[in-house]
């Protein structure tokens, strides 16, 4: 059943696009792409109490939920033509 991110949605502050935030594994907020890209995305978003998690999926997981047609997407640090001016300095 597919995600209902309606009521989530966001724009992102230096590009055009649509996305949604969501709680990575280590909880950190992390900008998603809106729509699902099953070829390119490796972001799986699931409902926990509310929260929109994501989890980011490699190697087997990724082949099996892609096999199984989830709804994958991509992190937007990936596809913003801007995202360098977001990232922390190290």
């Amino acid at each position: 059943m597919p995600l209902d991110l309606s009521a989530r949605h966001a724009v992102c502050r230096s590009c055009p696009a649509t996305i949604v935030w969501a709680v990575s594994s280590n909880g950190e907020n992390i900008p998603v792409d809106y729509n699902a890209d099953p070829a390119k995305g490796n972001v799986l978003l699931q409902l926990d109490r509310g929260q929109l998690v994501a989890g980011v999926l490699t190697g087997p997981k990724l082949a099996a939920a892609r096999a199984a047609g989830a709804e994958l997407r991509t992190a937007h640090f990936a596809t913003c033509p801007n995202a360098a001016s977001h990232r922390r300095p190290r």
